[in-house]
């Protein structure tokens, strides 16, 4: 191996439900809730009409599904008379529903897990990557926030009359940019992608993981008041004690980080994250080698805010960027303008339930061995 490679295995061990998202979702016509097992029937809609067309009711399942929007496989199955044996031969696979019985009342669709062409969880490389990027943001900025300067004033004065949530895409990559096109590959153009010292940062997917490392997990909103309201958004999720592992390159003659300022950068991040934000709703402590990963975890862990604006301006830019990017009816709906009152932005801290036990969203430890 080219000794300019250094190149180490990585595994996320999960300390709390992760979601990473395929894009798709599974409707309530496309799976079935099992009971006596407390575990949702995934079905192939293909193989399960093929299977229904020899057993004579491929004309009531099209009426089903194109006249029904309000029944359930259960209920349509129930109704014509069949058992799940019957159907056996088009399930693709099946996963704990875990605590929340609103799944057996709501009979809602399910945010899916990505999965490689062969049906195995996995997170892809860009996830992992996107996540080092923010965190090594947040220490380039925590470390040198002169350099900042100018990006951090045209996120103050930012104004718009009409909120967008694409607004202060410019100004993100504007601190992109300055964090990390340094390479000088091309001196015309200093500012283009090609000098970006994070293409010498290198991530696998993760090794492909097991269905039955997955869990459905409801989306509960915790505000700090200690009240938690579930919404209706359920979630394939890896369990916590779930071992993501990957591999890291570290391209010596491009990027400017090495293992340890990396490992340095989570733990900069890390104190950042609990002091501006997860301390405000009653964490005793903060975990060593924490990084959040993933949907669901929340903005105060995807950006640089905190990390560029401190504690309390934190709170108000947060609040401006939220006013600048939700129209005014969902502004005062999530009561953002509260924020301000209670000390944090946002107010909300996305977390679920397993075992009975309340997580926070996307939470794992990171675990290093050099392969060099």
């Amino acid at each position: 191996m080219k000794d300019y490679l250094k190149v180490y295995k990585v595994t996320l061990r999960t300390l709390s439900p992760v979601f990473v998202g395929s894009g798709k979702e599974i409707n309530k016509k496309e799976y079935r809730l099992d009971f006596a097992n407390q575990k949702i029937v995934v079905y192939d809609p293909g193989s399960l009409y093929t299977v229904l067309k020899k057993l004579g009711l491929s004309r009531s399942y099209e009426d089903f599904l194109l006249n029904e929007p309000s029944a359930n496989l259960n209920y349509w199955l129930r109704n014509n008379h069949l058992y799940p044996g019957d159907i056996s031969s088009a399930i693709r696979y099946t996963v704990d529903w875990g605590d929340r019985m609103e799944l057996g009342k709501s009979k809602t669709s399910i945010m899916e897990f990505a999965k490689d062409p062969y049906g195995c969880p996995y997170i892809p490389g860009t996830s992992i990557k996107g996540m080092f990027r923010t965190i090594l943001i947040g220490y380039e900025i925590a470390g040198n926030k002169e350099r900042f300067t100018k990006s951090a004033n045209d996120i103050r004065v930012f104004r718009t009359d009409k909120p967008n949530p694409n607004k202060y895409t410019y100004e993100a990559k504007a601190v992109e940019r300055t964090a990390f096109r340094r390479l000088n590959l091309d001196e015309k153009h200093p500012e283009d992608a090609v000098n970006d010292v994070l293409q010498g940062l290198i991530i696998s997917d993760s090794k492909p993981l097991s269905i039955d490392d997955l869990v459905l997990c409801q989306k509960i909103e915790c505000h700090i008041n200690g009240s938690e309201k579930p919404l209706n958004v359920l979630r394939e999720c890896l369990h916590p004690g779930t071992d993501i592992e990957f591999t890291l390159t570290i391209d010596t003659q491009r990027c400017c980080y090495d293992i340890e300022t990396i490992q340095k950068a989570i733990s900069v991040f890390n104190n950042i994250y609990y002091r501006s934000f997860t301390s405000k709703f009653g964490e005793a402590k903060q975990v060593d080698d924490t990084v959040y990963i993933g949907g669901g975890v929340g903005f105060a862990s995807k950006t640089f805010i905190y990390p560029m604006f401190g504690e309390d301006e934190g709170v108000k830019t947060t609040i401006n960027i939220m006013r600048n990017t939700m129209n005014s009816r969902l502004f005062n709906e999530h009561k953002h303008n509260k924020d301000l009152q209670l000390g944090v932005s946002p107010h909300v801290l996305k977390c679920t339930y397993y075992n009975g036990k309340l997580y926070q969203m996307g939470k794992c430890k990171f675990l290093l061995q050099n392969m060099n």
